[in-house]
């Protein structure tokens, strides 16, 4: 058995660290400053056009009201366009404006220039390792959505 108060302190680092990332802001493709959090809701909504606020927070993990801020925001930097559904008058379709998808392109071609260094270090981590991190980051996610639920 390891010593899971090394491995808790190792967790609450790389959160701390991935939230430092998480703020830093960058030009992708237009003449708007985006922070990552910005960007990969731009991602979502152009990897699936006609997405809705209630499928955005749930691809997320976040609350339907933090989705339907972020999509003001972007709205009104207008890189996403919202539209009523075709299916209901209630609902509102999410999809990239040009400028939206000018940024998406920028994103992509981001990550494939800078040859991310994480996704070359999981492609030659053992399948077996993969596996196992993959249960160990559901575990996590599980309890967190506990922690979250009773912290409200």
């Amino acid at each position: 058995m390891g010593d899971f108060r090394q491995l808790s302190s190792l967790m609450e680092r790389i959160i701390h660290k991935y939230n430092q990332a998480e703020n830093k802001k960058r030009y992708f493709g237009t003449d708007l400053i985006l922070t990552r959090t910005e960007i990969h809701t731009v991602v979502e909504v152009g990897d699936k056009p006609g997405l809705n606020i209630t499928a955005l927070a749930q691809k997320k993990g976040i609350t339907k009201g933090a989705a339907s801020q972020m999509i003001y925001k972007l709205v009104d930097k207008g890189l996403i366009r919202k539209e009523v559904s075709p299916v209901s008058d209630t609902e509102v379709c999410l999809s990239l404006t040009e400028s939206g998808k000018a940024a998406y392109e920028a994103h992509q071609r981001y990550h494939e220039e800078t040859n991310n260094l994480f996704f070359k270090t999981m492609r030659k981590m053992p399948e077996e390792t993969m596996k196992e991190m993959e249960k160990i980051l559901i575990e996590f996610d599980k309890i967190l959505d506990i922690q979250l639920k009773q912290s409200k």
